[in-house]
Parts: structure tokens; sequence; C-alpha cells
């Protein structure tokens, strides 16, 4: 009959097997402190390129609990941060060392802090971060806040410093403002640290290094502070002048997801940007910047309801950007002081999805009188495309004779 210690080798062993790993993974649990030794040798064992089988060794580890599997965690950690495999295995190894050190987080002790910071001063690993911020050692934040800088820890790294609250802040005031240049240029990876650092300053309310960071060199992280002194803004305090200014120009952002945060942040201060949305509007420039936030600011007027923006809307009509005429015929039908005349304009526009829009913008306000409708047939019949804008105007019609009768009650099934 085989001893624990033999019976522990064998089953580790197995570990090695993809396939049969996970089966006696509860077996080796079982054995306890008899299967530390191997279990420790076999989680400090050769980096491979697959880091499956060493992981369920820190499993097995961390299930058994005891100071011995505690103080082999500890070890382990420490050996793995000191190798330098090859490319191929670096990556498995990097998931190996978190995987221990999310096991360690559970321990507020003095050996497996003192392993766990001196894992994150070699590599950002985003376990070590996650570890140390459950902890809550205060030594933890400036390692967290260089962390911020690499790409896979990021987010990681930001909810840790969310759990230390005001305690970091003047690491983040440090971070925000001390741009990192290599020959005159700051690598992506660190203007989303920054930014970063603008964001969970934000949360933190510090208005003063945000307001600061309106001068900054980079434009992502203006716009973070900006959109942070958004967000601090109350009933009783006002958005600075210059960073309203930025988040307006921050309208011609490529990427909608992020145009569109900043118009919500903007829809707070509504009354006060008519004018500066027409400025915006008017601006006839053609470089691609501008057109994108033309037509982001007739959004944003058409989504604030703001009637006095409706002339500049109607004289958009006659934009040579597609996009931009159908955003403002869009914003002009959500406009309840837009007149019938002032939605007409676009009844001739060579877009046929414009026209349509026009139209049924007029039709939902009862105002597609004769008139109108002998203006766009007229241009049906000579434009371009007659038989698209034909086969749209029985669409119309019968879209518009269904929610006449909606409205009356009298719908057939």
């Amino acid at each position: 009959m085989e001893t624990p210690a033999v019976a522990a080798q064998r089953l580790v062993a197995s570990l090695q097997d993809l396939r049969a790993g996970p089966l006696v993974l509860q077996e080796v649990i079982a054995l306890g402190a008899a299967a530390v030794p191997a279990l420790e040798d076999f989680l400090r064992g050769p980096s491979q390129s697959l880091y499956h089988s060493r992981a369920l060794a820190a499993d097995a580890l961390a299930a058994i609990g005891n100071d011995e599997s505690v103080a082999a965690l500890v070890r382990a950690l420490r050996d793995c941060i000191a190798r330098h495999p090859d490319p191929m295995a670096l990556e498995a190894e990097s998931v190996v060392i978190s995987r221990i050190a999310e096991h360690l987080g559970k321990y507020r002790r003095t050996e497996v802090i003192d392993a766990l910071l001196e894992a994150l001063q070699t590599r950002p690993y985003s376990g070590c971060a996650r570890a140390l911020a459950e902890i809550g050692d205060g030594r933890a934040i400036p390692l967290l806040v260089d962390c911020l800088h690499d790409d896979a820890a990021r987010s990681t790294a930001m909810e840790g410093l969310r759990r230390f609250g005001a305690a970091a802040i003047a690491r983040l005031r440090a971070a925000l403002a001390m741009p990192h240049y290599v020959h005159g240029i700051e690598s992506p990876s660190r203007i989303d640290g920054r930014t970063a650092a603008a964001r969970l300053l934000a949360e933190l309310g510090d208005r003063a290094s945000l307001t600061r960071a309106l001068d900054d060199r980079q434009r992502a992280v203006r716009l973070a502070a900006a959109l942070g002194l958004a967000g601090c803004t109350g009933s009783h305090t006002r958005m600075p002048e210059q960073a309203m200014q930025t988040l307006l120009q921050g309208l011609d952002d490529p990427d909608w997801a992020r145009a569109d945060t900043i118009m919500q942040a903007l829809t707070p201060h509504g009354p006060s940007l008519a004018g500066r949305l027409e400025l915006i509007m008017a601006d006839g420039r053609w470089d691609d910047a501008t057109r994108r936030r033309r037509r982001q600011a007739a959004v944003l007027a058409g989504r604030l309801g703001l009637s006095a923006a409706a002339p500049r809307l109607a004289r958009l009509s006659g934009a040579g950007d597609p996009a931009l005429r159908l955003a403002a015929i869009n914003a002009l039908a959500q406009l309840p002081a837009a007149s019938a005349s002032q939605l007409a304009c676009f009844l001739t526009d060579p877009e046929p999805v414009v026209a349509r829009r026009a139209l049924e913008a007029l039709q939902y306000r009862g105002a597609l009188g004769a008139r109108n409708l002998a203006q766009w047939l007229s241009y049906a019949l000579s434009g371009p495309t007659p038989w698209k804008r034909w086969r749209q105007l029985w669409r119309l019609l019968a879209a518009a004779g269904k929610a006449r009768r909606q409205k009356s009650g009298v719908v057939r099934s």
C-alpha cells in the first residue's frame, strides 16, 4: 500500500495531463499537508508555454490552506518573478504568477505582502495588483499608479486605486502632471495611463488637478480632465469656460462612443450652448474634423431641443456634406418650434434618405400639405433616381395612412 507522500507524487504528476489533471485535483487536495512538497516542486518546475497544469497546482495549495501551503505559494511566487522565460512561455508564466498572487491576496501576512510588492515592482502583474488592493497595504499605491501605464493591468489598477480612495490622490496628481517623453514623443500607453489618472481624480472630486490638466499637451488628457470637471460640476458650481471649450472642440472625435460621451457631458449645460453650437454649425471649413464637429453639433442641438438653433439647422439644407444634412433634418424633427417651411427645405435633397426624413417629419406633424407634396413630387420626377423616390413615396403614403388610422383608433387587423 502506497504512503501518502508516494500517492501525492503520483497524483501531482497527473496534473501534467490536460485532460486528467482537473479530474484528480480533488484527490490531491484531500491529501492535505502530505501533498504540499510535491505540489510546490511541481509549481516551481520549468516554465512552459501552457499554464494550466501549474495553475492547478497553485489552486491545490490554496485549497489546502495551511501555513505550509501558504509558505509554498510565497516561495513559488518569488521563484517565478526571478525567471526570464523565452517569449513563448512569458505569457503563461505571467498567468501562473497572477494565479498565485490572487490566492495570496487572502492573507494579511508580512511575508505575503512583501512578496507581492516585490512581484509588482518587477512587472505590472494584474493578479498582484488585485491582491495588494484587497489586502489594502498603502505601500501598493505608487506601484498601482505605475500600473496605469500598462494596457493589460490598467483596469485592475484602477479598481485597486478606487479602494484606497483619497489616500491615492497625491500619487495620481503626480502621474497626471508628469508626462514621459522619449525623443519628444509620449507613448500611447503613457497617455492612456495619465487619462486614467484624470478619471480617477474626477471620481475623487479633485477639481484643482483637473483644471490644471486642461492645458496639457495631449488632447486625450485634456478631454478626460474636461469630462471629469463636467462630472464634478453640481447645481451650485459652473463648469470652467476652458473645460466647456475643450468639450466642444472634442465633438470632432472620430470615435462615435467618445463623441457621444462628450455630448452627454454637455447636455446639462444646454441653455448656454445654443450660440456656441450655432457657431460650430456655421463653420464652413471642409477638413474632416470640422465636418464631424458640425454633425455632432447638429445632433446635440436636436437632443437639447434648442429651438433657437432651428434657423441655422434649416440653412444646413445647402451644406455639401450629406451626413450633415441628415443630422440637421433629424435635429429639426426633434424641435417642436421648427416650422414646416424649415423642414421643407430638405424636401428636394439629392440624397433620398434626407428627403424622406423631411417628408416623415412633415407628415408626423400633420404639415404634409398639397404644396409640400407637390414640391417633393416635382423634384422627384426631375431629380436623380426618380424610381427610387417613387418607391419611397408609396411606402411613405402607406405609413402615413396607417398612422392616421391608428390615431383615429380604426386600425384593421
